[in-house]
């Protein structure tokens, strides 16, 4: 080991939180009166945190992605000192700011100012070191004179900011920052975020949970994404951002979620003399699926009804992005041909070889119409009998092929690299 080598600033080993919950039976009216009204008590176990090993280095701004209840927070207040572990260990290097909860110990009937003081003792800052420090955090607050009026006059955006303020000028050598980047307006917030990167490059360490996305992807240097108390995945943001969502979006599977009506209202259209009852996702085994992987083959089903002989349908498909934009769009014109008539019930297919997609967020748009005169007429698929827009989301991993590559479309690449030195002959 290099005796000159910094130490990890946080390690965690075998960490878990576990908190008992006392609960209230109904029971019978005789045995609430023998026990003075009272039901029988019952207790709840949550394993808030299972078995977190974790070591973040110093200088190291690491995010923390996760649902509600995946236990974010919760490893927070651990690596604060706040609550203790229920097992396992935490080891921290260097002085802990934590920004848990904006503006915690305020006083309402305080000023600004003296709330500042008041704050800087929770933390255990010396006053003298605190008087050099109202400027900035005035000047930073954007609270003016404000700062000497009473906190209970403040708006809530006032509020906010002066607790965030005094947070990221304590200068700890460790920050920790719970959900507090949305304080007040836009302008505010990109501030907010310019502090922390100036944080960054002077060499603190910082954990940030937060649901924005894009702030994880911009401030932090690497992710963690939580899931039931247990670690998910660690790695690039980008990586971690993708492998959140989809899990997000396996959980609406699992739940079975439908579409609002008003979403299909407002994404479906036409005279539905022919209608799609049913779009399935395959993989190559015929198992209906939703997550692939980039390159790997899928097949679409739709399952249809005509109520009326319809001669020369064209049906279509459309792959979309997340923002709606089409990717790629076929039609049974070209993929199969002309379709003489159709009529009842039935079944179109379309099957795509290979998934030219990188890993992300997309959808499927189908559709049917009509050529007006036969074939090789003119048809719009998008003014037909049944037109559905992005009403079949599913996800895409990069699985071995996408693995690194960053963008939307997959395209199969390879690399060859000559140099002068492959000529040189010592």
């Amino acid at each position: 080991m290099n005796p000159t080598a910094k130490p990890p600033a946080i390690i965690c080993q075998g960490v878990g939180k576990t908190y008992f919950l006392s609960e209230e039976r109904a029971t019978s009216l005789k045995e609430k009166i023998l026990r003075g009204g009272r039901g029988r008590q019952t207790q709840r176990v949550i394993e808030a945190l299972k078995s977190i090993d974790l070591t973040i280095a110093q200088g190291e701004i690491l995010g923390l992605i996760g649902n509600n209840g995946s236990g974010k927070s919760t490893l927070l207040k651990l690596i604060a000192g706040i609550t203790k572990p229920t097992h396992g260990a935490i080891t921290v290097s260097g002085t802990v700011a934590s920004m848990l909860e904006v503006g915690v110990g305020f006083h309402p009937e305080m000023t600004g100012r003296e709330n500042v003081f008041l704050s800087g003792a929770l933390l255990g800052i010396p006053r003298q070191e605190l008087e050099k420090r109202i400027p900035e955090i005035t000047a930073f607050s954007e609270l003016g004179h404000f700062i000497d009026a009473p906190v209970k006059h403040y708006s809530s955006g006032m509020y906010l900011r002066l607790g965030f303020a005094i947070g990221i000028f304590v200068q700890p050598d460790i920050l920790l920052v719970d959900e507090i980047l949305a304080v007040g307006d836009h302008r505010f917030q990109q501030k907010c975020k310019g502090h922390i990167r100036e944080l960054r490059n002077s060499g603190k360490t910082i954990l940030l949970v937060s649901h924005d996305l894009d702030a994880i992807l911009g401030l932090c240097s690497r992710a963690v994404v939580l899931k039931s108390g247990t670690i998910a995945g660690e790695g690039h943001p980008y990586e971690m951002i993708n492998l959140y969502k989809q899990h997000q979006f396996e959980l609406a599977r699992q739940r079975q979620e439908v579409i609002s009506p008003e979403i299909i209202k407002r994404n479906r259209k036409g005279t539905f003399e022919l209608r799609f009852d049913r779009i399935r996702m395959m993989n190559h085994e015929g198992q209906e699926r939703y997550v692939f992987e980039t390159g790997e083959p899928v097949r679409v089903e739709l399952e249809w009804t005509a109520k009326q002989p319809i001669p020369y349908p064209v049906f279509g498909l459309g792959v979309m992005d997340d923002s709606g934009n089409p990717l790629y769009i076929a039609a049974t014109d070209v993929t199969f041909g002309d379709i003489e008539c159709v009529q009842g019930q039935g079944k179109t297919v379309f099957e795509l070889e290979s998934l030219p997609l990188l890993d992300g967020a997309y959808s499927l748009s189908v559709s049917v119409a009509q050529r007006e005169d036969g074939p090789g007429s003119a048809f719009n698929l998008y003014e037909g009998f049944d037109f559905c827009d992005q009403l079949c989301p599913f996800f895409v991993r990069p699985g071995q092929k996408g693995y690194g590559l960053r963008g939307t479309v997959y395209i199969p690449c390879k690399a060859t690299i000559t140099s002068e030195a492959d000529r040189y002959t010592p």
